[in-house]
């Protein structure tokens, strides 16, 4: 009886069927494990690849303790700390002192495209609004700041105004800025922004594309909060992507 088992392992048509059992059972447990969709970037062309972003820095402040200022913000002023609002964990500038108050975070990107994208939330009191505005390049670069008092938002190109649109804040809800900047040659560039509830859908279109005459080469991103309601400023969800323009 032995004998006739090991015959029988021994025929060519079952080795295959071992074989290949071994293989799906394989693949199944490769596939379990989830593996990176980036594996199909290297089928891209040079072109594809040179063009795809890259995430620079990212930061949701989840590892941090409350009541502590992150490490991995550079602050210039205000008392920026780690809190829980809704169970998570955010950002978070107090109501008072009323002032203007900013971070610089991320690696100092040159010559390339930078994106910066960011969520915040803040709350009215009668009728004083905060203020919140970001900056790529550092904080004499672009700038958008939006000013909800006004029901304006505004990109500055340096200390230049650029171009402004009216704009109605909502108070007490999330919102998410995507902020971009590319050089076009050594004296021009463009800037684009969206902004948009978190309860909604990423607009298609940009809210500003401007071109401009101004030398933009990069640098740090940087956010501004003003609590001119004298309610607190949360920022979340901080993202730096780069790519070759």
């Amino acid at each position: 009886m032995k004998n006739r088992k090991l015959k029988l392992f021994a025929r060519p048509s079952v080795l295959l069927l071992i074989a290949l059992a071994f293989a799906n059972c394989s693949a199944v447990k490769t596939a379990s494990r989830g593996e990176p969709k980036e594996e199909a970037d290297f089928t891209e062309s040079p072109t594809q690849t040179l063009n795809a972003w890259q995430v620079d820095f990212e930061e949701d402040f989840s590892n941090y303790l409350v009541g502590v200022e992150p490490e991995s913000l550079f602050v210039l002023d205000g008392a920026y700390a780690v809190r829980e609002e809704s169970g998570q964990k955010v950002l978070t500038l107090p109501g008072s002192p009323v002032g203007d108050f900013g971070f610089l975070f991320g690696p100092r990107v040159r010559e390339k495209t930078l994106e910066l994208e960011f969520s915040f939330k803040s709350e009215r009191k009668g009728r004083r609004y905060p203020s919140v505005a970001a900056g790529l390049g550092g904080v004499r670069a672009y700038r958008f700041r939006l000013n909800p008092a006004a029901r304006k938002l505004m990109v500055h190109a340096d200390d230049r105004l650029l171009a402004e649109r009216p704009f109605v804040w909502k108070a007490g809800v999330w919102w998410k800025a995507r902020f971009q900047a590319t050089a076009l040659s050594e004296d021009s560039s463009v800037v684009r922004l969206k902004l948009w509830p978190l309860t909604e859908e990423e607009p298609d279109s940009w809210l500003f594309e401007e071109e401009s005459d101004f030398a933009f080469k990069g640098g740090k991103c940087a956010i501004w909060g003003y609590p001119y309601a004298g309610t607190e400023i949360h920022f979340d969800e901080l993202i730096i992507r780069s790519k070759e323009s």
